[in-house]
């Protein structure tokens, strides 16, 4: 599950993120690298890779504890998806669906 929410998080809020722990986060969750790969690939500790993630973490989610932006989304998709688009134009379709697509991006 963190993996999950890391990753969307960093969807989010990652170029809010120093490019070092961004990149650090990337490794560890996105390419299943361990602490002692990461640290070999920056030349320093496993300590610091450690330290650094932890921090990336705890920046995403006072972001998001802050910009709600995912909250938001996923209130404006459910409202997109609760208008009936039976009786609705075909303008009025296509601007949903439209809608639909730049929140997923």
């Amino acid at each position: 599950m963190k993996f999950f929410e890391i990753a969307r998080l960093r969807s989010y809020y990652g170029a809010l993120l120093t490019e070092r722990q961004n990149d650090m986060l990337r490794m560890h969750y996105d390419e299943d690298l361990s602490l002692a790969e990461i640290a070999e690939e920056y030349g320093v500790s496993r300590q610091a890779v450690a330290d650094s993630i932890a921090k990336g973490e705890k920046a995403l989610r006072d972001y998001d504890s802050k910009l709600r932006l995912i909250e938001k989304d996923e209130s404006i998709l459910e409202q997109l998806d609760s208008i009936d688009t039976d009786s609705a134009s075909k303008e009025v379709k296509n601007a949903i669906a439209q809608i639909k697509r730049i929140l997923e991006d």
